[in-house]
């Protein structure tokens, strides 16, 4: 290759792309925006709520301006915003409710989901193991955080609310849940199993990591220990969810079995050797503390489960069909943003839960279709994350549990899960394309995610 080629090609890959720019910018600012409204701008809490929304509006502009629009999303989002639009209005000029509030909530239903398709149909798998690398290495002083938040007095600043005057949720004792750099415990609990994808990819397959075990072994501490200082059940629910994706992709060859047993049997050892460390036995029984007195008013871990994912839903329905409000209190009124501003105070003006929420807000008919819209979407990601772990690429599959978990019980409304939900399902579209590299090893993001012809090998070109 001649000195002007190999210059060519140097540029192009020093060269990035504007649009991957303000993905990284979407990425930091989930990571980071806690920490701004505990510690950094207190006082501007309240408009740190949308620190990341210019991000995302530029992300879609920049999509669109650049061509790179994924055109087989036009329609999902396209639908959303025919119907959730002129819906806002009615609420506002027909109920009443005030603009502010639901505007707040249309924000909240129609950004996340095309900012989503955007990241996975423009990132590139080698975009994602990246993403996942840099995952890995922040889950260290992540979960460090958590540690000296958990041992620290409940007044301490490490502890500091997302409010003026506010606090953590308290743990048992003296102790708060541990939230690191998010606003509250509620972004560890999606941001562990998110790394724990990554962490049991990279231990079955060691070139992940490029072969810096260091980096897999500290990260699978840090996941064990994060478990007893959050103190969140639902956690420990993702996480065996997790660990039963990656058994299943074990049976689905002997190299992937290989690769399970191995990644098993490391977490064992790690698990281990963690369970020794003070921390972690004092963490634990704060745990086990919580887990009883919770277990008192809620049942045990299977009556648990079904009051948190099952009840609200079909209490919703059956509540629904009785119900005469058939367009909704207004969207945002669920929200606490709402609840702030009405009230004064963090109260449930609607439900808790994502599903009695969303019918509360947009009404039974609007409220159970978008409830569906999200369940199609979770159940095309399984059946096609199983079938590209039935191909030996398990990484989509194991994005499964936290990005199924968003999407079923995720509240829109509360900006971390809606970072979430925007990052999980980006990084399982992108996950789930299959690709062929050149020699150049330069590709372009695959189009047409849900097209058959699309889940065929195909050759790319350079962006």
């Amino acid at each position: 290759m001649s000195i002007a080629a190999n210059s060519s090609v140097h540029a192009q890959k020093q060269h990035i792309p504007l649009l991957k720019k303000l993905i990284w910018a979407y990425l930091i600012l989930l990571f980071i925006e806690g920490a701004l409204r505990k510690w950094v701008l207190p006082q501007l809490s309240a408009p740190l709520l949308l620190v990341r929304d210019p991000v995302a509006i530029w992300i879609i502009w920049e999509a669109y301006r650049t061509q790179k629009w994924p055109r087989q999303w036009s329609v999902a989002a396209g639908l959303l915003a025919v119907v959730l639009i002129p819906l806002a209005i009615v609420q506002m000029v027909a109920l009443s409710a005030p603009w502010f509030v639901v505007l707040y909530g249309l924000r909240s239903y129609l950004l996340p989901f095309p900012v989503a398709f955007i990241i996975g149909s423009y990132l590139d798998r080698d975009d994602v193991e990246q993403i996942g690398r840099w995952i890995l290495l922040l889950l260290i002083p992540t979960v460090l955080l958590e540690i000296a938040q958990y041992r620290a007095d409940a007044s301490s600043w490490l502890n500091a609310g997302a409010y003026a005057g506010g606090s953590q949720i308290g743990y048992t004792g003296e102790h708060v849940r541990a939230s690191g750099t998010f606003s509250y415990v509620a972004g560890p609990m999606l941001f562990i199993p998110l790394a724990a994808a990554f962490l049991f990819y990279g231990l079955a397959n060691p070139e992940f990591t490029r072969n810096k075990k260091w980096m897999l072994w500290t990260a699978a501490a840090a996941v064990v220990l994060s478990v007893p200082v959050t103190g969140s059940r639902t956690l420990i629910f993702t996480l065996a969810a997790t660990l039963l994706c990656v058994m299943i992709a074990s049976m689905l060859g002997v190299s992937q079995f290989a690769g399970t047993l191995k990644a098993v049997a490391a977490m064992l050892i790690i698990g281990a050797a963690v369970s020794l460390l003070p921390v972690f036995s004092d963490a634990t029984e704060s745990m086990t503390r919580r887990f009883s007195d919770a277990s008192n008013g809620e049942g045990g871990a299977q009556e648990s489960f079904i009051l948190r994912t099952v009840s609200p839903i079909t209490d919703t329905i059956a509540y629904s069909f009785d119900s005469s409000n058939w367009l909704g209190v207004g969207m945002g009124y669920g929200s606490n943003v709402a609840s702030k501003l009405l009230t004064g105070d963090l109260v449930f003006l609607v439900a808790e839960n994502e599903f009695p929420r969303l019918i509360g807000e947009l009404g039974p008919p609007v409220g159970i279709g978008f409830m569906l819209f999200r369940f199609c979407l979770a159940l095309a990601f399984i059946i096609k994350g199983l079938e590209r772990a039935r191909e030996r690429d398990t990484l989509s599959w194991l994005f499964v549990p936290v990005t199924c978990s968003t999407l079923v019980m995720g509240i829109l409304e509360q900006p971390t899960e809606q970072g979430f939900l925007v990052v999980s399902i980006g990084f399982t579209l992108a996950a789930l394309k299959r690709q062929k590299v050149q020699v150049s090893q330069l590709t372009t993001p695959v189009q047409g995610m849900f097209n058959r012809s699309q889940w065929q090998p195909q050759v790319f070109s350079s962006r």
